[in-house]
Formats: structure tokens, C-alpha cells, sequence
């Protein structure tokens, strides 16, 4: 057996600990009972002992003044005679201890003088009285009793004792097993619980009830925590299937211009181009090489927002009606030739202008480089429930629904069967919502109707902050 195994569980020990209280409470109780079941048994004795003894004092009072001292031998005898019941005896002695008579069997020398209401002596319960004048005794005379019988009682009232002290420790035992189990099984529930969350049941519940409050209280922490385990293994799995992505994408994104780049560079180099082939070979060269190194700075931005707070950021309070009339040639210029339509309000948020700036303008981007050339573009600058909302608002094309809630994703495109032709790597719209978070704002997409996109970028405003 192991150490283990040897191990007393809960139930055990609260049963033994329960059971062990009961017995050293029978166990005062019952010395208790016992001390002073002979107490009483004592003082009743001797009570009895004096009742005798003021029995014969008249007798000894009247002996003695009709025959005098001389006589007292006389009535010890008689005082024998007539107190020969059954376990009590008598000493009589004159003034200097004499024994005169005796009933008792002892050998003994006669008992010492106390001025106590009994004292034990041979076994004996013993009461003494003087005989005579107090100050000058003539005699004195000692009665006892025998304690064999108080012993017998005293004894069978321990044994009785004991018996039912034993019965009742084997009833407690018992039910206190019973009870305790009854009480302690939603802690066995939560131990299961813990078992199955532990071999990676994330999420199971301990689904308790009528517990007492301390265990509910339990299970409900232990309830949280799994929820928050499955949720945190949950995002490490997304997390994990996101980067798989995103290795993949961009190890593809970036093979593409490579390719093409390598090819032109080995025809090139073989010298089968003529003129003007390698001049367009020279050409997609250098785009593929711009592409390649947008992807890369829009990596770095990525990772550089990923790691971002709002302090390590220069947040300032920015009048973003003065801020956009700043960029509106700029806005004219990337989604030209399609008309804009502006609603500005005086707003002020806390932002960083820079990357703010950054973020519209891949919005604007976004809608130049996937809508057709007469769309209308909207943008509107307002005040809403303490945030200041810029939305760019186009009548293009849309997007699936289904696809909406993933345009966000990094490398995510719209139309799944779509090249990259068209020179987007995926990447603007989570640059967005890094910027935007990073300044503890926030960004959504929806359709508008008829058709069309619309994107809200959030941002705290200072007396809302």
C-alpha cells in the first residue's frame, strides 16, 4: 500500500474528530456522574450513621448519670448488642482509648478522632461522637459502614455507564457518517469537476445545488475559472490558427513578387529579352519591389500596434474638424476621380494624428482600389454618447455578409477568388483596427442601403475619457 493510500480522507477525519468530542464529553460526563454519585452515597451513609449516633446519645446521657463512668463498660456492651445490623459496626472506647466494645471484625487499633462529618478509614465510612462532656469526654464512640455495598453500586452504575457511552458512539459514528457524507457530496461533486477540468473538459460546470453557502460560493470560483480557462484556450487556438494564417499569407504574399522578380531577373540574365521586354521587365521589377516593401512596412506597423498601449503613444486632444480640413486635398487626391461629400463638425477626440491620418487614408485606399470610379464618397465628422465618430461612407459594390465580420482579419480579402492583381495585400484594414484600438478607440463596417460600405472609426473624447 502506498503512502497514498494510507492517506484518511475528509470524511473520515471529520467522522473521527466528531466521535473522538463525543467521547471525551462521555468521559467528563461520566467521571463527573461517578464523583458525585459518590459523594452523595458518602454523605448519605454517614447521614444515616449520625441519625444512630443521636439515637443512642440519650441513652448514653442517661447510663451515665444513673451508674456513672464505672458503667460505661456496661453500656458499650448493650450499645453492641443493639446496633449489629448488617455493615455497620461499632467502636466504644473510654477516655484513654480503651477499646469497651466493638462489633467490628478488624484487628485494627480503634480509629483516630476527627471533627469532620465522616472520614473513610479501613474501607469504612466512620462518624465519631464524644461521650460525655465535649470538653471533658468520658468515652467516645465510632460507627462505620462497610463501603462494599456503595462500591457495588457505584459499579454497576459505571458499567451501565459505559455500556450505553459505547452505544452511543457506535449510533454517532453511524449517522455522523451519514450526515457528513450528505453534506460533504457537493464537495465531491466539485472534486469531480476539478478532475475533469484537470484531464481538459475546459468549461465544465459543477452545476451545484442547495449547497451551503461557503461550497456554492466554491463552486461558483471554480465554475469561473473553468469558463475562463476555455475561453483563454479558446483564443490561444484562434491565435494559433491566426498566425498559421498569417505566416502562410504572408509567406505567400511575399513569394509572389519574388517569383516574378527572380523570373525577369533569369531571362534577364540569359540575355533572351529584347529592348523592350527588358524595360518592362525593369518595370514590374520595381513595382513588384514597391509591393514587397509595403507589405514589409505594413508588417512592422502591425507589430509595432500589436505592442502599443495608449501611453506609449502621443495621444494629445486633436480638434478633428481643423485636423481633416488639413487633409482633405490629400483625401481628393487618393480617391479621385470619385466625388466627396463631407459633414464636419467641431469635435474634439483624444487621438494621434499621425497614425489617425494613416488609418483614413487606408480606408480611402481601400475604397479606390475596389469600388468603381463614379462612386459617391461620404465622410462625417460627429459627436456621439461621449465619442467623437469619423465615417467614411461609399455607394460600391459592399460586401458579402458573410464575409463582414472577417474584413478585419489580417490578409483577408473580400473576394476570395480575387488575385492580387489588384495590389491590396490584405493587410490595410487590420492596420486600421490596430491604429484605432491603440488610441483605446474603436472600429466597425457595416452595408448601407441601397448599397454600399460604410466604416466607423470611435474615439474617446476628453471629458468623457
Amino acid at each position: 500500500m502506498t503512502p497514498r493510500n494510507k492517506r484518511r480522507t475528509l470524511i473520515d477525519q471529520l467522522i473521527g474528530r466528531q466521535v473522538g468530542l463525543l467521547a471525551i464529553l462521555l468521559l467528563v460526563v461520566g467521571v463527573s456522574q461517578y464523583l458525585i454519585l459518590r459523594s452523595v452515597l458518602y454523605h448519605s451513609t454517614a447521614r444515616t450513621l449520625d441519625g444512630e449516633i443521636s439515637v443512642l446519645k440519650p441513652i448514653i446521657h442517661h447510663t451515665m448519670a444513673s451508674r456513672g463512668i464505672p458503667g460505661l463498660s456496661h453500656l458499650a456492651q448493650i450499645l453492641v448488642s443493639r446496633l449489629r445490623a448488617p455493615g455497620v459496626e461499632v467502636f466504644i472506647t473510654n477516655a484513654a482509648r480503651q477499646k469497651l466494645a466493638s462489633s467490628s471484625t478488624l484487628k485494627a487499633a480503634v480509629p483516630h478522632f476527627s471533627t469532620a462529618p465522616y472520614f473513610i478509614w479501613n474501607h469504612r465510612i466512620v462518624v465519631d461522637a464524644v461521650i460525655g462532656n465535649p470538653y471533658y469526654p468520658s468515652g467516645y464512640i465510632w460507627l462505620l459502614s462497610s463501603l462494599s455495598p456503595l462500591h457495588a453500586i457505584l459499579r454497576r452504575d459505571a458499567e451501565l455507564y459505559v455500556f450505553l457511552a459505547s452505544l452511543s458512539l457506535i449510533l454517532a459514528g453511524w449517522l455522523g457518517a451519514l450526515s457528513v457524507r450528505q453534506t460533504l457530496r457537493p464537495l465531491e461533486t466539485i472534486r469531480e469537476s476539478t478532475q475533469r477540468i484537470a484531464s481538459g473538459e475546459f468549461g465544465h460546470l459543477t452545476h451545484l445545488d442547495n449547497a451551503p453557502q461557503e461550497i456554492e460560493d466554491l463552486g461558483r470560483s471554480i465554475d469561473r475559472m473553468s469558463q475562463s480557462i476555455q475561453e483563454l484556450f479558446l483564443q490561444e487556438k484562434t491565435l494559433s490558427e491566426q498566425m498559421r494564417r498569417f505566416v502562410a499569407d504572408a509567406s505567400h504574399e511575399l513569394r509572389t513578387p519574388l517569383t516574378s522578380i527572380t523570373g525577369f531577373l533569369d531571362l534577364m540574365a540569359r540575355g533572351e529579352l529584347t529592348p523592350e521586354e527588358q524595360a518592362r521587365g525593369l518595370r514590374v521589377i520595381r513595382s513588384q519591389g514597391k509591393r514587397m516593401a509595403r507589405l514589409v512596412n505594413q508588417l512592422l506597423t502591425l507589430s509595432r500596434m500589436d505592442s502599443a498601449e495608449p501611453s506609449q503613444l502621443n495621444v494629445t486632444e486633436v480638434a478633428l474638424n481643423r485636423w481633416l480640413d488639413d487633409l482633405l486635398p490629400e483625401i481628393q487626391r487618393i480617391i479621385a476621380p470619385r466625388p466627396l461629400t463631407t459633414h464636419i463638425a467641431p469635435v474634439v477626440a483624444l487621438a494621434e494624428p499621425d497614425h489617425l491620418a494613416d488609418a483614413l487614408y487606408s480606408l480611402l485606399e481601400n475604397i479606390q482600389r475596389y469600388t468603381p470610379e463614379d462612386t459617391q464618397v461620404l465622410i462625417t465628422l460627429a459627436s456621439q454618447g461621449g465619442y467623437a465618430v469619423l465615417s467614411v461612407e461609399d455607394s460600391g459594390p459592399g460586401i458579402s455578409p458573410e464575409n463582414l465580420p472577417h474584413i478585419f482579419e489580417r490578409f483577408f480579402r473580400g473576394d476570395r477568388s480575387r488575385s492580387s492583381t489588384s495590389g491590396g495585400t490584405g493587410l490595410g484594414l487590420a492596420i486600421v483596427k490596430s491604429v484605432v484600438e491603440a488610441m483605446s478607440g474603436r472600429v466597425s463596417a457595416k452595408n448601407v442601403e441601397p448599397h454600399g460600405m460604410c466604416f466607423q472609426i470611435s474615439l474617446p473624447q476628453p471629458n468623457h475619457s
